[in-house]
């Protein structure tokens, strides 16, 4: 029995090493959802707080009869003074950092974007102030939606003694939606308008006797609800630099000279690789090792030179793998292209626009 499985144990290692590939990293551009490589100076506003119609938990609500519960006034748990502050503050710091923290933007600070605003109250055109202080866009996210709720339930356990224990549980929960929109400073137009949302939930034990004391407060929930929102408002706004994986095609058919050069490759070094692998497709037609030089050649940065090594072999043979790194490798150069046209700046056209979104986007 023991050698049957020591058997088993050296089979299973031996598949796991067999699969086990030679792989290179390559470095691409992602260009961002929306195009904003007319708007790189921008003005930040600040989130107000959220104006739409609210429902607030008053009271906690229970939903287990338990006479014990009336020896307790318990209200909720909102702070109902500083909530929407919190909120709007919260969504205000994530907002400007997603573009502070880019190389991509420069960004007039926040406090003296919501100063530039503030003139709007009182007849200023925000808008060709900020155009001459050289800023293409304001970026003004909004709270559309702010939901809060809350409740307790009880379940009974069992403690070491058998005896029957009630224990009450808090479950509280964020639903907000906010809008980031793009406002072009020299023509007054909103270009880019887009909504995110999230939810999120939060339990606990709770206790009667210290109604307000939690380990997860309710900035918490509300910071994790927006935390979710930053990847996808990056994906739309940021142009970014991404990394992904290509496995090298294994010795199949198997030719006895390329070995040294997988070899190579697990040992990083590329240059002494590549050379073994274009000799062994050259002279020998080894379709793994075309396809190995041309992924050395993309990862080492010339996906134009790694194309057309694949062009070359896609005449001599037909294989589903060529294909699939060709068509990887096609998107990744589109991809860097699209990149490459927002890093290009180009500036504005100045035209009118006879109504002002302010009074839309900041109330």
């Amino acid at each position: 029995m023991k050698k049957l499985k020591l058997i088993i144990l050296l089979s299973l290692a031996l598949v796991l090493l067999a699969s086990c590939s030679t792989s290179m990293g390559i470095q691409y551009q992602q260009p961002s959802n929306i195009n904003m490589a007319n708007y790189r100076n921008v003005a930040v506003a600040s989130a107000g707080k959220y104006s739409g119609n609210q429902r607030l938990p008053m009271y906690i609500r229970f939903d287990i009869s338990d006479p014990t519960i009336q020896l307790y006034t318990i209200f909720s748990t909102f702070d109902y003074n500083n909530v929407n502050v919190r909120a709007a503050n919260e969504v205000s710091t994530m907002v400007s950092k997603v573009f502070t923290q880019s190389s991509y933007y420069s960004v007039m600070p926040q406090s003296m974007t919501d100063t530039y605003l503030d003139l709007y109250k009182i007849g200023k055109d925000p808008s060709k102030m900020l155009r001459e202080d050289g800023i293409d866009a304001v970026i003004i996210p909004k709270i559309t939606r702010f939901y809060n709720d809350e409740y307790i339930d009880a379940q009974y356990s069992t403690d070491s003694s058998g005896n029957k224990v009630l224990k009450y549980y808090i479950h509280r929960s964020i639903d907000i939606a906010i809008t980031i929109t793009v406002l072009d400073t020299a023509t007054d137009r909103i270009v880019a308008s887009k909504e995110y949302s999230a939810y999120d939930y939060d339990v606990e034990v709770f206790d009667p006797k210290f109604p307000y004391i939690f380990s997860v407060s309710q900035s918490d929930i509300i910071s994790r609800a927006l935390s979710s929102m930053i990847s996808s408002i990056v994906a739309d706004f940021v142009p970014t630099t991404k990394t992904t994986r290509i496995d090298f095609m294994s010795n199949k058919p198997k030719l006895e000279a390329v070995k040294p050069a997988y070899k190579a490759a697990e040992e990083g070094n590329y240059s002494y690789a590549l050379n073994l692998f274009l000799d062994a497709w050259e002279n020998e037609r080894h379709l793994p090792s075309g396809y190995n030089a041309a992924v050395i050649i993309a990862c080492n940065g010339d996906i134009d030179e790694a194309l057309s090594l694949l062009g070359e072999i896609r005449m001599v043979v037909s294989d589903s793998n060529i294909n699939k790194l060709y068509a990887k490798l096609m998107d990744i150069k589109k991809r860097n292209e699209a990149a490459a046209e927002q890093y290009a700046a180009k500036s504005n056209d100045i035209s009118s626009q006879t109504a002002s979104p302010y009074e839309f986007l900041l109330n």
